[in-house]
């Protein structure tokens, strides 16, 4: 397990093309490590983008007020992004994975010009609940592998979502199709590289068969 503390510290060594994954099992897990993600981020320089499924708006609001950002002031100007999944990856109510990844490219060529880096937070749950996992694996793959995007991307998925939806068997696909992995639960936290998880270490942190 690992401390918030060493959690944050991590968090603050992300780097541009760095492209993260999170699996959770509670909303006040995947909050503590999520904005303080994007708030390191901001601080360095970074424009931000929160596509959203479970979170709302206004509570988006209200923790990167906790973190110390003038929401209204950033917001207005451009310098955070809050698109939800419908818009972002299910634009004209379908997936496609070279679309996304041009709307990515896209809103980091619209922070460079500003001067500002890219850090981005995708809650994933939405491939799940409308039945697109194979176009959700597509487009995780082919991230930072057919764009050269400079940006720090973060991908967070509701494990419960996933067991309910009968997908347990995409957690290790999903897991290597990034550089590293933080599981957090009410068990605590661990971050692994990729090669280095297994399913047993999955299943007892998460308390689920894979």
């Amino acid at each position: 397990m690992i401390s918030s503390s060493k959690i944050n510290r991590f968090l603050e060594n992300v780097k541009p093309r760095d492209h993260l994954i999170m699996f959770y099992d509670n909303q006040e897990s995947k909050r503590e490590i999520v904005y303080d993600f994007l708030s390191n981020g901001f601080f360095q320089g970074k424009g931000i983008v929160y596509i959203y499924t479970e979170e709302t708006p206004e509570q988006i609001s209200h923790w990167l007020k906790k973190k110390n950002i003038d929401y209204e002031l950033n917001f207005k100007s451009g310098n955070i992004l809050t698109p939800r999944y419908d818009e972002w990856y299910f634009e004209g109510g379908y997936p496609e994975t070279i679309r996304a990844l041009r709307k990515i490219r896209d809103t980091e060529s619209y922070f460079r010009e500003k001067g500002l880096g890219m850090r981005a937070v995708g809650e994933m749950s939405c491939f799940f609940k409308e039945g697109e996992v194979k176009e959700l694996l597509r487009y995780e793959y082919a991230l930072h592998k057919v764009l050269d995007i400079n940006i720090e991307a973060f991908c967070v998925f509701d494990i419960k979502t996933i067991v309910e939806t009968g997908h347990t068997e995409l957690i290790m696909p999903l897991v290597r199709a990034h550089g590293k992995a933080i599981f957090a639960s009410e068990n605590g936290t661990i971050v692994m590289e990729p090669e280095k998880v297994e399913d047993k270490d999955v299943e007892k942190l998460l308390e689920i068969k894979i």
